[in-house]
């Protein structure tokens, strides 16, 4: 994490500035190896600063050993304003898309003449984030692992009958079983015309002979998270069911085959989204075709039509197009994927026929 440090540092004196802090939860736990919910950072040329309160004075000690703590008896912003009050300091960056207005307030920025600037610096640990090292790479895989896993375990468990929500609980059981710290995100099964909807929430709804059954999941292992989506029909498979799962498929093989490193994400979202344009079905894929996993369910980069950075080898992102229709349901399918300068190394590993797999 030291090398993530002076990463950071090295990006700030090209900003012009000797100072930053940090309060996005993420960036406090890529820095500093601190998972406490409460705390801020601040990083100098020669200072590495934890401010928390007493609940994780020896959690502070345990996991951030090369941080000097600072325990917070008052509010925790009325206490880094305190911190930076002691600091030789003339300005110091924020993050602008963490820090609330009235945190914002309290450490003086509304001030007509502040002791201490507060500059808004947008991005910098996100780009800092977007190749991950050996480390994060084994956690990633691990994640994709136990969700694999857990996804074996729902389907030997599909029947008409079953409803979404069972489904459900019997996957974060498994992942849980498995290792899992937790969910990466609540796990999505839509069964039926609730499959239309791409971020359904598991209900009461049983499973019926010809559904189409949407299941999203990602377990997350050392803070670091997987996501996975696959489709299955339910007893048997109508006829539209299976043209449209056929041609979901090929765009994901399609993009699997053709996404690599060095192209924008507009780009690796074209070569997907013309498959599903060629068929006819261009307006109901209408969410982008991927997005970066890592410390976050959703970070940079994306793989969509308004984002034109560039995808960086050691990346992880997802690929997974989807064809959602209102009277039918939907169809998603889902690869965690490692960008590569030749291409992609697919991490996810549950099955993904090209044709529609029928369970129960």
């Amino acid at each position: 994490m030291s090398l993530r440090v002076e990463q950071l540092r090295t990006r700030l004196r090209e900003h012009g500035l000797p100072a930053m802090l940090i309060t996005k939860r993420e960036h406090i736990y890529y820095l500093s190896g601190f998972s406490g919910s409460a705390g801020a950072l601040i990083v100098t040329d020669d200072a590495l600063l934890l401010i928390s309160d007493f609940r994780y004075v020896l959690q502070s000690a345990q996991e951030a050993p090369a941080w000097r703590f600072i325990r917070a008896d008052e509010a925790l912003p009325k206490t880094i304003r305190q911190v930076l009050g002691t600091l030789p300091l003339t300005a110091i960056g924020f993050e602008p898309d963490d820090l609330s207005v009235a945190w914002y307030r309290e450490l003086g920025g509304d001030e007509p003449t502040p002791s201490i600037a507060l500059r808004p610096v947008a991005g910098l640990i996100e780009a800092l984030r977007l190749v991950k090292d050996a480390e994060e790479l084994a956690c990633i895989r691990e994640a994709a692992r136990i969700t694999d896993l857990a996804y074996a375990h729902l389907t030997s468990m599909v029947k008409p009958g079953i409803t979404e929500r069972s489904l459900a609980l019997k996957a974060e059981w498994a992942m849980r079983h498995h290792g899992a710290q937790g969910l990466a995100f609540d796990i999505i099964v839509a069964t039926g015309d609730h499959g239309a909807l791409p971020h359904a929430q598991p209900g009461e709804r049983a499973l019926q002979p010809g559904d189409l059954v949407v299941v999203d999941m990602g377990a997350r292992y050392a803070h670091y998270c997987a996501d996975m989506t696959r489709t299955f029909a339910v007893a048997e498979a109508p006829p539209i069911a299976q043209t449209i799962y056929r041609i979901c498929a090929e765009a994901q093989q399609t993009g699997i085959a053709q996404v690599a490193a060095g192209m924008t994400g507009r780009e690796a979202d074209g070569i997907v989204r013309a498959v599903i344009e060629a068929a006819g079905y261009g307006d109901y894929f209408g969410h982008g075709t991927g997005h970066g996993v890592g410390l976050e369910i959703h970070e940079a980069p994306r793989l969509s039509r308004t984002y034109d950075g560039l995808l960086p080898a050691g990346a992880t992102v997802t690929i997974e197009p989807g064809i959602y229709l209102p009277e039918v349901g939907g169809v998603r399918i889902e690869d965690l994927v490692l960008l590569t300068t030749t291409g992609v190394e697919v991490i996810s590993a549950a099955p993904k026929p090209l044709d529609l797999p029928v369970l129960g």
